[in-house]
């Protein structure tokens, strides 16, 4: 038997005053109770893509070690995607020096950074730039910009950088962490796409569907840092770092350091 216009109005009206009284009576917040769901579908914009035509990286020392723990409690770990598995193509970047995400252990003492440029001929590379300086910071994540006297990635070549945490009395225990990093041009889709957005949440979008790791990273951890309690940049950092296999780090924030000492910054080569 069919039903009239008004009594099905009737009927949808009581339903819907019917989840409000069960969520008011739970106690549960309306938006949570009846919104949420749709609302997380569609904040999931920025899902990385990886590059799947650069080949393995190759690199001076075997394998790409992310992490290193000393304990079970907070390791020194690259935000960077698990470069472990065969054929893992080597995260990208368009900046000539681009900025890399840590998460690190308390520490106070030294540590060093080093990129070098690698080479697909020999298991060997030139060493463009290595930095060791004072740091002092709790446990969290930090960023290191590579500076600008520092030579810029040259395109389309592979790089490897190490960060490590080296030993000191206090703390006998050296950490070391080893990614890589290989420059691209945007290609003309993105540059259109990038002018016409402003938002961080849609401009990571953009970097993530092209694959280019780092500045997804950099969008999206400088909208975090402004905007520390917003649910939409939360929940796309998270689901970032879930799908990279990053989730260690989730648990943790960025913190402010405490840097200042010497540096080497002449070119080597070995």
């Amino acid at each position: 038997m069919f039903l009239s216009k008004f009594s099905q109005k009737k009927i949808l009206i009581a339903s819907a005053c019917s989840c409000l009284a069960i969520s008011i009576a739970i106690g549960l917040p309306l938006s949570l109770s009846l919104f949420t769901p749709s609302a997380q579908a569609q904040s999931r914009r920025v899902r990385y893509n990886p590059p799947s035509n650069l080949g393995t990286p190759i690199v001076s020392t075997p394998g790409i070690l992310r992490s290193a723990c000393e304990t079970t409690e907070v390791c020194l770990i690259g935000l960077v995607p698990d470069l472990k598995a065969e054929n893992a193509p080597v995260p990208q970047t368009i900046s000539e020096r681009p900025t890399v995400y840590f998460l690190i252990p308390k520490i106070d003492g030294n540590v060093s950074f080093t990129l070098t440029e690698e080479d697909i001929r020999s298991d060997k590379g030139k060493r463009i730039y290595t930095t060791t300086f004072y740091l002092k910071s709790k446990a969290g994540i930090i960023a290191f910009k590579i500076p600008d006297h520092v030579q810029g990635l040259k395109l389309g070549k592979n790089y490897s950088w190490r960060f490590t945490k080296n030993f000191t009395i206090n703390d006998p225990t050296d950490l070391e962490v080893i990614g890589s990093m290989r420059r691209v041009l945007p290609n003309q889709n993105l540059i259109t796409q990038l002018k016409k957005v402003s938002l961080p949440i849609d401009r990571a979008a953009l970097f993530a569907q092209e694959g280019i790791w780092y500045e997804t990273v950099q969008t999206l951890a400088e909208a975090l840092q402004g905007n520390p309690k917003k649910p939409e940049i939360v929940s796309e950092w998270n689901e970032l770092l879930k799908s990279a296999k990053l989730n260690r780090v989730l648990p943790h924030s960025f913190v402010k350091t405490s840097d200042a000492s010497s540096e080497s910054t002449s070119p080597q080569s070995y």
